[in-house]
């Protein structure tokens, strides 16, 4: 998906060679031109794009739009990634909803997007995520923030490994925002309260209920200062790479459920 300021356009990822090119989810049906936007002048071969795994706020297109992201256009892909559940918080943002993070789980197989922004804007989107780029403060002040951004700590950017992307591609090694070093996730029945098996309702009623909640588990080693590059890369070359050991299925991740 193609999010703009003003649509949403439905697209897909082919691949062109070593780089992805996004073409119309629909038959004759042209991509919007938005100049200097995220497609480039031939408006189809993603420019100056940094990828990050996507949930919660992320994956919705009016909240893109209220972080001022969409301008340029954003790309909002479904992917999947191994080892990761996406859990809701103990609180509640100043948009009124339960937000949710990213906690390690061996096993796990979560079905999730990856945002696509324009490299000029990834500042912008560290600061409606509260990541402070020189490394996380020990407490955060839940005052500090406003209804773009979030108060500096919030969430630290950390590595997810590999990240399966629908169209045939992969993230070698994903970017995602991680929990913050005091965010506070809901327990239930002795592990996560996750999404998508529970909902905003339930998650609301756990915190009304004062129910039980435990310490994020901290990312492992956060991504201090600028971004990294984050290239997508085609499977058959990441199979390559990988010296025959293929991540199967990247042409057939399905879109997660909303």
């Amino acid at each position: 998906m193609l999010v703009t300021d003003t649509a949403e356009v439905p697209v897909r990822l082919e691949v062109a060679g070593d780089r992805p090119r996004v073409v119309a989810g629909r038959p004759r049906s042209p991509l919007p031109r938005i100049p200097g936007g995220l497609l480039g002048r031939a408006g189809g071969e993603p420019v100056a794009v940094r990828w990050v795994v996507a949930y919660g706020a992320n994956a919705s297109p009016d909240r893109l739009r209220d972080k001022g992201l969409t301008g340029p256009g954003a790309l909002l892909v479904p992917a999947e990634l191994d080892g990761w559940v996406a859990a809701f918080e103990a609180r509640v943002t100043g948009y009124g909803a339960v937000p949710l993070t990213l906690v390690p789980q061996a096993g796990a197989r979560t079905a999730s997007w990856v945002l696509g922004v324009h490299r000029d804007l990834v500042d912008e989107l560290d600061r409606t995520e509260g990541r402070v780029a020189g490394g996380a403060p020990r407490r955060v002040d839940p005052r500090a923030g406003s209804t773009r951004h979030a108060p500096p700590g919030t969430y630290q950017l950390g590595h997810v490994g590999p990240v399966r992307v629908a169209g045939g591609w992969v993230l070698p090694d994903g970017l995602a925002y991680l929990p913050g070093t005091s965010t506070e996730v809901q327990r239930h029945d002795g592990g996560w309260r996750t999404w998508p098996t529970h909902d905003q309702t339930t998650a609301r009623r756990h915190l009304a209920t004062g129910g039980p909640s435990a310490p994020a588990p901290p990312p492992p080693a956060p991504v201090l200062g600028p971004w990294p590059r984050t290239p997508l890369v085609p499977e058959g070359a990441w199979h390559d790479r990988q010296s025959g050991r293929s991540i199967a299925g990247c042409s057939r991740v399905a879109a997660p459920r909303r």
